[in-house]
């Protein structure tokens, strides 16, 4: 009896313990990637405020891909069109249905961000642009003037990452970045 209710204790926290794993949000393992890999595996690079933020579904029906609206307000490198850009990525959630990428960080409406980001795909005349090196290609610019990345753990030379960095200096490290001529 003793035994019995030793192995039944033992089969109830084993499953409480995975219940409580399977309910936390995982962050991805990622290489470690620098200013200067990313800046040159850019198309442009920009400062904005994000505008509009929107879910819907692929097209071919399979998975969530959420489009965001940035108003660009400065171009740190590359040349870009217009005032705004479509920036596109693996995500959201559309009438309760919701799919969370580990190695994506969100754009949230409103947010003020530095983007390095790359051509997306054309579709309804809109081109899209995704952003580089997933999370690790957008920082959050908070009031403090500080350029933050979050969402994913690092793996590797964790020191080649800016974080946690004056936007200035930021700005000047991407604009130091000697591009290749093709």
């Amino acid at each position: 009896m003793v035994r019995a209710r030793f192995i039944c204790s033992l089969y109830l926290a084993l499953v409480v313990v995975l219940v409580c794993c399977l309910c936390f949000e995982a962050s991805a393992i990622m290489k470690a990637l620098s200013t200067e890999k990313l800046t040159r595996t850019s198309q442009i690079i920009i400062l904005g405020k994000v505008g509009s933020v929107k879910a819907q579904w692929s097209e071919d029906g399979k998975k969530i891909v959420t489009r965001a609206f940035v108003t660009i307000t400065e171009v740190i490198r590359g040349k870009t069109t217009g005032r705004n850009v479509v920036v596109e990525y693996d995500g959201g959630e559309i009438d309760g249905i919701g799919l969370k990428v580990s190695d994506v960080s969100p754009l949230y409406s409103g947010e003020r961000v530095l983007l390095f980001l790359r051509p997306g795909k054309k579709d309804e005349n809109v081109v899209t642009f995704n952003v580089v090196g997933k999370a690790q290609g957008k920082y959050t610019v908070g009031r403090d003037g500080i350029a933050r990345k979050k969402g994913f753990s690092l793996m590797g030379e964790k020191y080649l990452v800016d974080n946690h960095v004056p936007l200035d200096e930021l700005i000047r490290k991407i604009r130091a970045v000697k591009l290749e001529q093709p």
